[in-house]
């Protein structure tokens, strides 16, 4: 298989990589060069990470620091999203519903996603409605996943499928410092290869950390030559299977 071969195919929203990008700036953060089309996750690292999440305790008083510091990260990030454009933000507006306000990825639901974002919108389904976090109040939970669906999957142009998800990790963890980015690896990479390997069963929220090497994001570029063939061709029919 050719190096060029080797994508999915993805577009990012250019409103959501311009404003990644400018906030990163202000935030003195490095400039994100990398090329997310090519983020893919095999069935040995779901494997291998899903036993790490499942081994975490349910709550690490050791871990608050980063969950903490991801907590007031993430404040920035929303500020940046929603502030008018006048005063140096993205000026988005964000409303959160009592229910799934995409639905079906495959029916269209990450297309009507991405459309919204690209319009200087975005909705969520509320934290109140979905339970509780140890940690974040259902505000700051609502305020995470505005700024991870927006910075994430459409600052990559990446679905939500196992892939995608993938993507939209690697993609937001450069928006984090160091410690905050050790808990943005167990609420995304670590939750959603748990729920995977449960079979698509939404696993508890845990107060913990993955080992260093798995909030790296280059972790899940181990693995040998098949399984990564095979995820490419299954990532790029996903991909289709949304319209993206």
């Amino acid at each position: 298989m050719r190096a060029a071969d080797f994508a999915v195919g993805a577009a990012p929203v250019e409103r959501a990589r311009r404003g990644a990008a400018s906030f990163q700036s202000m935030a003195g953060l490095a400039p994100d060069t990398r090329d997310y089309s090519r983020a893919l996750v095999t069935p040995g690292i779901v494997k291998q990470v899903a036993k790490a999440y499942g081994d975490l305790p349910d709550f690490d008083p050791k871990a608050l620091p980063a969950f903490h510091a991801m907590r007031e990260e993430v404040k920035r990030q929303y500020d940046h999203l929603t502030a008018p454009e006048s005063k140096g933000g993205m000026g988005m507006q964000h409303e959160v519903t009592p229910h799934d306000p995409y639905g079906d990825p495959d029916a269209g639901g990450t297309k009507h996603f991405f459309n919204d974002i690209a319009e200087g919108r975005i909705k969520t389904f509320s934290a109140a409605s979905t339970g509780g976090h140890p940690v974040f109040s259902n505000d700051e939970n609502d305020m995470f996943r505005a700024v991870h669906d927006v910075f994430g999957h459409a600052g990559t142009g990446r679905g939500v499928d196992r892939h995608g998800e993938e993507a939209a990790f690697q993609k937001h963890a450069a928006m984090f410092s160091p410690l905050a980015r050790q808990a943005l690896a167990t609420e995304t990479r670590g939750q959603n290869h748990a729920m995977i390997a449960a079979g698509g069963q939404f696993q508890e929220q845990k107060v913990g950390l993955l080992r260093p090497s798995m909030s790296m994001v280059r972790f899940t570029e181990a693995g040998n030559a098949h399984e990564r063939a095979s995820a490419l061709l299954q990532a790029q029919q996903f991909h289709r299977n949304q319209g993206l």
